[in-house]
Formats: C-alpha cells, sequence, structure tokens
C-alpha cells in the first residue's frame, strides 16, 4: 500500500495511449485493461517517479477546485486501486 510520503511509478510493461482526455492502461501480459477519466489521466501523467503521492495530490489541489485533503485522500485511494491492479511500483 502506498501513503502520501511514496513515489509511485508505472510498471513498465503497460502500454498506453490517451485520446480525448482519457487514458486506456493495458497490462497485456496480464491482460488487464483500466480506462481513466480525465482526472485519473492528468494523475497518470503525474506519475514520473520523481513526485510523491502528496505532491501528485498537490498539483491537482492547484490544477482543480478540490480542497488539499480531499485531494489527498482520492488520490491515495486511485493509486492504491491502480497498485492493486500491479500497474504500479514504487521506487
Amino acid at each position: 500500500m502506498f501513503n502520501l510520503e511514496s513515489i509511485p511509478t508505472p510498471n513498465p510493461d503497460i502500454v498506453g495511449r490517451t485520446v480525448d482526455n482519457e487514458a486506456v492502461l493495458v497490462l497485456p501480459v496480464q491482460g488487464k485493461v483500466k480506462v481513466l477519466n480525465e482526472v485519473g489521466t492528468r494523475v497518470w501523467e503525474l506519475l514520473d517517479g520523481n513526485r510523491s503521492v502528496k505532491e501528485i495530490a498537490s498539483a491537482l489541489h492547484q490544477e482543480y477546485t478540490v480542497d488539499q485533503a480531499t485531494a489527498e485522500e482520492d488520490v491515495l485511494e486511485f493509486i492504491n486501486d491502480l497498485a492493486k491492479k500491479e500497474m504500479l511500483e514504487t521506487i
């Protein structure tokens, strides 16, 4: 499980494409597919292996009309969901 200080990074085996602000992520070997909405796609774009979960939440707080605590809670839940689907790793 990730926490606010964790630095998540995408699983290198993922093949992805973004169309109309929605990302489609595929783990070919496992046969897993995940479609992300606009906000989920933005989180995915911020998963660069340098930012912590808290830093990603702060970016969303600044870009969208959401308070910091809600952004942190939502991003952490989203990232942990991706991790359960083997789409993320931690540094």
